[in-house]
């Protein structure tokens, strides 16, 4: 058998002992790609100055230098940041971060590619150590990277270099693909490769059964949230609109909330003002095993974002044959059909994402047979990943560029 080919992984995107669901896309696309080639990975983490780490989004500052994530050894240096100050800086700071790092797994490692999640400051920081060490470099783009950071020119600046810079760039959406050639960027540089589901945790699942493994009411109807609580996910939006419902409805439903982030306590404020019978519930986040009953547990998953890449709680939501309700951005009309496995509406428009639940409530006939996202596993991700990383190794073995 012929020795595997050698790479590291670049991106903030992984799990770390203590924040354990982050990036599963991307870990679930690395642990597949564990299989083909010889791998090590780093994952920055920002540094975090004494005075702020009894702060509950600074808990990271517990996670060592070095861990094992299921067996495999991922390397958590640190970097600088300053939030909202200087930002066109932050990929010269993470760069400066995890150099040493990278460094001694270039000689230890000797790798022959890298793949790094993210553009900007993942990608830049990448693309400057790949150009040093003349290593090949895809930059996977994910969303915000491209569709909220290039709004600001000095971002928009480095982004694009890092970009152009990198041997090939893959979007995991058409949206983001057709974003980044409105920026300048060369079509033929750009392949879209969509995440995929893990089928044997994702499918259809007895809702009461579930729904009894979770110790939830048999009866009312579930909206289910799954993601961050962060104002770009529409969490207010989606309170809004729930408690817009007339109380005959709403006193028919739930709405549950998962997750973790920089509005969570606001979020927990909003709906502890509502009051104990506001049929509102705020949990935390959960393993990814978890998330397979409580989509079974669910009637509809909800996610009104203002702005997405290609989310792939909607499509974990298909496999398990739930209709949704999600926002007509970025990714997510590539995803979601319409009127057949859910209902897209405008983003920040709570009358009609009011309608849209009054909807669900009524009967929403959801067709298994168009959930065609639902049908890619990730195998079939690093399948399209091993192509494009074969391809760019064997143009640099042959001084094409």
């Amino acid at each position: 058998m012929s020795e595997k080919r050698k790479g590291v992984i670049i991106t903030n995107l992984l799990p770390n002992p203590v924040e354990r669901t982050r990036g599963m896309f991307v870990w679930q696309e690395t642990l597949r790609l564990l299989k083909r080639y010889d791998l090590r990975a780093i994952s920055p983490l920002p540094w975090v100055p004494a005075f702020m780490r009894n702060r509950p989004r600074f808990a990271h500052h517990v996670v060592p230098s070095q861990a094992d994530i299921n067996g495999f050894t991922i390397e958590y240096p640190r970097h600088v940041v300053i939030p909202r100050i200087l930002r066109s800086s932050y990929g010269l700071l993470l760069k400066l971060g995890i150099t040493g790092v990278f460094e001694r797994l270039r000689r230890e490692h000797k790798p022959d590619f890298i793949v790094a999640h993210y553009a900007f400051p993942d990608g830049w920081a990448a693309w400057r150590l790949a150009r040093r060490y003349g290593i090949p470099l895809i930059i996977k783009v994910r969303g915000s990277d491209v569709n909220v950071f290039t709004d600001e020119a000095s971002r928009r600046k480095h982004t694009l270099a890092a970009l152009r810079g990198a041997d090939h760039v893959v979007a995991v959406s058409r949206a983001l693909r057709n974003k980044m050639i409105a920026l300048g960027l060369a079509p033929d540089r750009i392949t879209v490769v969509s995440n995929g589901i893990d089928s044997t945790r994702f499918h259809p699942r007895d809702r009461a059964a579930c729904r009894s493994e979770l110790n939830l009411e048999p009866d009312p109807f579930i909206f289910l949230f799954i993601g961050s609580m962060r104002k770009i996910k529409g969490v207010f939006n989606l309170i809004e609109a729930f408690t817009a419902l007339p109380d005959d409805l709403r006193r028919q439903a739930r709405l549950v909330m998962i997750g973790d982030g920089e509005l969570r306590q606001e979020v927990a404020d909003r709906i502890g003002a509502l009051g104990a019978d506001s049929g509102i519930t705020l949990l935390p986040p959960v393993d990814h095993d978890g998330i397979p009953a409580w989509l079974g547990a669910a009637d509809c998953l909800v996610l009104p974002s203002v702005m997405e890449g290609y989310p792939n709680v909607l499509v974990e939501a298909l496999a398990c044959e739930r209709p949704v309700i999600a926002s007509r951005v970025g990714g997510i009309p590539e995803i979601v059909r319409d009127g057949e496995t859910g209902i897209l509406i405008p983003p920040e428009e709570q009358p009609l994402l009011t309608g849209a639940m009054r909807t669900m409530l009524a009967g929403f006939p959801f067709d298994a047979a168009a959930a065609e996202a639902a049908s890619r596993d990730w195998e079939a991700v690093a399948d399209d990943m091993s192509a494009i990383i074969e391809r760019i190794v064997a143009n640099r073995q042959g001084g094409v560029q």
